[in-house]
């Protein structure tokens, strides 16, 4: 199954304020990363997605630099220096984030133990994969 499969078959949560490429080109000054071609496309074409438990960072014109994307990349960037490089995707508690590279690679990182994790998944794949999780447990 793609993304876009799972999307159109399931009730999704996006973004309803698309941000534009000259929003991207702040939020990546202001996060000091290059995103990656993908990380570009989930941004311009969804703003944010999430399904059932799972809520992933993401932009909206409304908010811009304030973001809920921006703000953790910088939280991260301040007090876990590790996590530089990369842009906030999700935090799953207890200080587990999800953080992507530029080559929207996945990586998990504990802020805990302050380990990053590489987790061979790209930025899609991490997606599909996290919703099809939080999908089978909704099932049981």
């Amino acid at each position: 199954m793609t993304i876009e499969e799972f999307l159109s078959e399931n009730e999704v949560d996006r973004g309803a304020y698309p941000v534009d490429v000259k929003m991207l080109e702040a939020a990546e000054r202001a996060v000091n990363v290059k995103f990656g071609e993908a990380l570009t496309e989930y941004l311009l074409r969804y703003g944010y997605l999430a399904y059932e438990s799972v809520e992933l960072y993401g932009m909206n014109a409304r908010l811009g630099l304030d973001s809920n994307l921006v703000k953790q990349t910088l939280y991260l960037h301040k007090y876990f220096p590790k996590t530089r490089g990369c842009v906030a995707l999700e935090n799953q508690g207890e200080g587990d984030y999800y953080i992507v590279n530029g080559e929207d690679e996945v990586l998990e990182y504990d802020t805990g133990l302050k380990e990053l994790t590489h987790t061979n998944l790209t930025l899609f794949a991490y997606i599909l994969q996290r919703f099809e999780e939080a999908k089978e447990e909704d099932s049981v």
